[in-house]
C-alpha cells in the first residue's frame, strides 16, 4: 500500500514537473528542449510540446536554434513541424519555430555547403523546393556559381529544370553573373541561360547576348533562342534590335559610371558586406567573384563594360574615354591602404593610360569631370593635358565644347589655377577665345592669402553703409555703390572680387546677374541676393536653380545681420566660389607657380597674354607676409614696362620695417627694372634711395648702389661719397 502511494506521488510529480510553463522545462538545456518538443509532438502530447517549445524559444535565438536543430538526432524535424502544424494548439508555435529556423538558414545562405544542399533540396518536393528557393534567393548572386555548375553537370540532369526555375525566382541578382558566363557556355546551357535572362527581364544582359549573336558559332537553334531572348529584352527596354554589342556595352558602362556619380547602388552591390562583386568566368573554375570596395565598385564595373566594348570595336573613342575616366576615378576613390583585387597587377597606373591616350580623350575626361563636379578627376585630366598637349590641342577639341577653357571659370580654385598653368606653359603664339582669362586667374592664384573683396550694390543709399558694415564684419573688404557701373573703376583696381551682394528687387537682381556674365572678372563670382519674401519667389522663377545665386531674406536691421542668417549664406557662397580649403603650403605653391609663369609672360613680351592685367595684384603682393612671395612678385614687376611697377618695387625696397634679405632682393629687382626701362622714380623716391646708400652697410648698401647705378643718376653723388 505504501509503495503504491509512493509510485502514485511519483507520477504526480512527473506530471507537474513536465506540465507547460513548469520549472523543469525552464531548467533544461535548449538541446534537450528541442528533443522534448520532437518527442511530445510524436507521442501526441501537445501540452508538453508547447511547454518545451516556449522554453526553447526563450533560451535560444534563431542562429542558436539552427545549430541545435542541425546537431540533433531528429534529422526529419520537418515532419515534426508539419505534424505540429496540424494540431490547433501547436499551429502558431510550430510556425514560429519553422520561421526562426528558416530565417537563420537564410542568414547563412551564402555558405557554399548550404547552397549545395539547397540545390539538392529543390528536387525534394513542393515544400522543400519552396524553402530551398527562399534560402537561395537570400544567397542571391552568391548562389550563381553553384546553380550554373549544377546546370552544366550532365550527371545532375534531374535537377536542371528546378535549377532553371530557381534562377528565374532569384531574379535580378542572377543577371550579372549569368550574363558574364553567357559567351563561354556550350549550346544547350547557353540557350537555357538566355531564356532565364529573358524571363528575369533585366536589360543588363543585352550586350552579352548580342555579343554571342555577333561572334558565336553556335548552332542555328541555339542562336534562334538567344535572338528571341535578346528581342524580348530589347523590346522591354525600348532599345533597337540593330544596336551593336559594343554600343550596348558602352551604354551599360555609362549607366554604371553614372550610378557611381550619383551614389546609387549598382547591381552586384552587397549591402551586408558593403562591397561589390565583379564576376569573371573561367572555363575550369566556372564563375569567380572578385570582391571590390564599395567606393570603387561602379567604376570597376564601368571599366569592364568599356573594355568589352573596346574589344569588340577598338576604334570606339567614347569607350576609351569611359575606361580612362572610370580608371582614374577608381584610383581617386580607393581607400588608402586598400587593394583593388579587380585591377590586374600587370596594368600600369591610370595616369599612364590617360597621358598615352592623347588630348582628345583627355578633353573628354575633363568635360565629364566638370559636368559631374568631380574635382579630383578634373585635376587628373588637366595634368594630363598639361604634360602632353601643345597649344592647339589644349584649346581645340572636336565639337563646340572646350573643357579647358571652361575650367578657367570653374568654381573650384584648384581647377582654375591648374587650367591657367597649363594654358601658360603651352606658350601660344596666337590669341584664342578665353585667352584673356588666363592672366586674371594667375593673378587670383597669387593673392590666395590676401583679403577677400565683395561688391555691395543697393539702390537705397541709406542701406548701403549698413550692408557694407555687414560685409566687413564677415571678413570681406567692401566695394560699395548704387549700380555696377558706378563701382566699375574700383573693381578694375581691386585685385579680386570674391562676392557680389545685391539688395534690390527680383527684377533688379536678375538684371545685374545678367550684366555680370559679360565681364570675365565677375562671370563666375557668386551673388548673395538680399530680398523680400515675394522677391525671393520671383527671383527663383526668373533665374531658376543657379549655382552662383544665393538668396537671403531682407533683415529688419541689416547692420546686425552678420550674426544671423547672413553668416550662413555668405559662407555657403564663399565655399561655392573657392571650393575645398587650400592649406597654407598649397596656397604658397600656387602663388609661387603663378608668379613664375607671370614672369615668363612678361619677359617673353607675349602678344597673347597681357601681364598688365595682373599689375594691381602684383603690387599688392609686394606687401605679402610671405617674404618669398613678395620678392618673387618684385621679380615679375621688374620685367613689366609700367612706371607703377618700378615705383612699387622702390617703395617696398625703401621700407625699413622689412627684414634685410628681402630688401636686398627688392633692390636687385629695382636694378633689373631700371636696366630694362630706365628711371621712372619720383624725386622723393630717388632721395630715399640715395639716403639708403649713404647710411647702409653690407649687402643692403651694395644692392642699393647697384640700383642707383642702373637708374643712371648723376655721378656727383658718387663723388661726394668718395671725397668725404
Amino acid at each position: 500500500m505504501h509503495l503504491l502511494r509512493a509510485a502514485a506521488m511519483g507520477l504526480i510529480m512527473v506530471a507537474v514537473s513536465t506540465a507547460p510553463g513548469t520549472a523543469r522545462a525552464q531548467e533544461q538545456t535548449p538541446a534537450s528542449l528541442w528533443g522534448d518538443f520532437n518527442h511530445y509532438v510524436r507521442v501526441a502530447r501537445p501540452d508538453l510540446a508547447q511547454a518545451a517549445a516556449e522554453a526553447l524559444m526563450s533560451k535560444a535565438n534563431p542562429q542558436q536554434l539552427l545549430d541545435i536543430v542541425e546537431a540533433s538526432e531528429y534529422k526529419d524535424y520537418d515532419q515534426t513541424l508539419q505534424r505540429a502544424s496540424r494540431i490547433e494548439s501547436l499551429r502558431d508555435t510550430a510556425q514560429q519555430i519553422a520561421d526562426q529556423i528558416q530565417a537563420a538558414k537564410i542568414k547563412r545562405s551564402r555558405e557554399p555547403q548550404r547552397i549545395l544542399d539547397d540545390i539538392q533540396n529543390l528536387a525534394k518536393g513542393k515544400r522543400a523546393n519552396f524553402n530551398a528557393t527562399q534560402r537561395l534567393k537570400a544567397g542571391g548572386q552568391y548562389a550563381a556559381p553553384y546553380l550554373l555548375a549544377a546546370l552544366l553537370d550532365e550527371d545532375q540532369q534531374k535537377l536542371h529544370a528546378v535549377v532553371l526555375g530557381a534562377m528565374v525566382e532569384i531574379g535580378l541578382p542572377m543577371v550579372y553573373p549569368l550574363s558574364v558566363a553567357v559567351p563561354h557556355l556550350e549550346p544547350v546551357p547557353l540557350g537555357q541561360t538566355a531564356q532565364v535572362l529573358a524571363e528575369i527581364g533585366y536589360p543588363q544582359a543585352l550586350p552579352y547576348l548580342k555579343q554571342v549573336l555577333e561572334t558565336s558559332r553556335a548552332n542555328p537553334l541555339t542562336l534562334s533562342i538567344i535572338q528571341s531572348a535578346f528581342d524580348r529584352l530589347a523590346e522591354d527596354a525600348n532599345i533597337s534590335v540593330h544596336t551593336s554589342a559594343a554600343e550596348l556595352f558602352l551604354s551599360l558602362g555609362l549607366r554604371q559610371y553614372t550610378a557611381g556619380t550619383k551614389g546609387t547602388e549598382a547591381p552586384g552591390y552587397d549591402a551586408d558586406t558593403q562591397q561589390g562583386l565583379v564576376w569573371e568566368y573561367d572555363r575550369e573554375a566556372g564563375l569567380v567573384a572578385i570582391p571590390v570596395p564599395s567606393e570603387i565598385y561602379a567604376d570597376a564595373l564601368a571599366m569592364r563594360s568599356a573594355q568589352h566594348a573596346l574589344r569588340l570595336s577598338p576604334q570606339m573613342d567614347e569607350s576609351l574615354s569611359l575606361w580612362l575616366m572610370a580608371n582614374l576615378r577608381r584610383e581617386n576613390r580607393l581607400p588608402q591602404g586598400v587593394k583593388d583585387r579587380s585591377y590586374p597587377a600587370a596594368m600600369h597606373p591610370p595616369s599612364f593610360y590617360i597621358e598615352m591616350a592623347g588630348p582628345l580623350r583627355q578633353h573628354d575626361v575633363l568635360d565629364r569631370a566638370l559636368e559631374d563636379n568631380d574635382i579630383a578627376l578634373a585635376l587628373d585630366a588637366v595634368a594630363a593635358l598639361a604634360s602632353t598637349a601643345g597649344t592647339e590641342a589644349l584649346i581645340n577639341r572636336e565639337g563646340t565644347i572646350q573643357p579647358l577653357l571652361r575650367a578657367l571659370t570653374y568654381p573650384d580654385r584648384r581647377v582654375r589655377f591648374n587650367a591657367a598653368f597649363a594654358m601658360t606653359n603651352a606658350r601660344p603664339r596666337f590669341t584664342f577665345p578665353g585667352s584673356d582669362l588666363v592672366v586674371p586667374v594667375l593673378a587670383e592664384a597669387v593673392r590666395q592669402s590676401a583679403s577677400r573683396h565683395a561688391v555691395v550694390l543697393t539702390p537705397q543709399p541709406d542701406t548701403l553703409n549698413s550692408l557694407m558694415a555687414t560685409v566687413r564684419d564677415l571678413q570681406y573688404e567692401p566695394i560699395g555703390g548704387l549700380t555696377l557701373d558706378e563701382v566699375a573703376g574700383q573693381i578694375n583696381a581691386s585685385p579680386s572680387v570674391d562676392l557680389i551682394v545685391i539688395e534690390a528687387s527680383a527684377g533688379r537682381v536678375a538684371e545685374i546677374f545678367r550684366q555680370t556674365l559679360s565681364d570675365y572678372r565677375l562671370a563666375s563670382v557668386p551673388i548673395v541676393a538680399v530680398v523680400k519674401p515675394i522677391d525671393k519667389i520671383e527671383l527663383a522663377r526668373r533665374l531658376g536653380e543657379n549655382s552662383r545665386l544665393f538668396t537671403t531674406l531682407h533683415p529688419e536691421n541689416p547692420g546686425n545681420a552678420a550674426t544671423d542668417s547672413f553668416r550662413d549664406v555668405f559662407e555657403r557662397a564663399h565655399r561655392a566660389n573657392f571650393g575645398a580649403t587650400i592649406n597654407p603650403q598649397e596656397s604658397k605653391t600656387f602663388a609661387s607657380t603663378a608668379l613664375g609663369l607671370l614672369r615668363q609672360i612678361a619677359a617673353s613680351n607675349s602678344t597673347v597674354y597681357n601681364v598688365s592685367d595682373a599689375l594691381p595684384t602684383l603690387i599688392q603682393a609686394l606687401g605679402d607676409d610671405r617674404q618669398e612671395i613678395a620678392t618673387q612678385a618684385a621679380r615679375v614687376l621688374a620685367v613689366i614696362d609700367e612706371p607703377a611697377a618700378q615705383s612699387a618695387i622702390a617703395d617696398a625696397a625703401m621700407d625699413a620695417t622689412r627684414p634685410l634679405n628681402p630688401r636686398v632682393a627688392l633692390l636687385e629687382s629695382l636694378a633689373e627694372s631700371a636696366r630694362f626701362y630706365g628711371n621712372d622714380l619720383s624725386d622723393a623716391q630717388l632721395a630715399k634711395l640715395l639716403e639708403l646708400v649713404k647710411t647702409s652697410r653690407g649687402g643692403l648698401v651694395n644692392a642699393g648702389a647697384q640700383a642707383y647705378g642702373a637708374l643712371t643718376l648723376p655721378t656727383s653723388d658718387v663723388v661726394q661719397l668718395i671725397a668725404r
